[in-house]
């Protein structure tokens, strides 16, 4: 029981964050947003092994 209050905390936790994180690139300018996923998608094709 406690471990799933547990693992229940952190899921409503990590999604508020991701919402918030989601919310706060909406609101970047057009190109500022566009650069910033070009280089998060980059960095993440490096961490994979991927080319990108």
């Amino acid at each position: 029981m406690r471990k799933w209050l547990v693992v229940s905390f952190d899921l409503a936790v990590l999604a508020g964050f991701g919402a918030y994180m989601a919310m706060t690139v909406w609101r970047l300018p057009e190109d500022l947003r566009h650069r910033l996923l070009t280089a998060s998608l980059g960095a993440l094709a490096r961490l994979t092994g991927m080319s990108g």
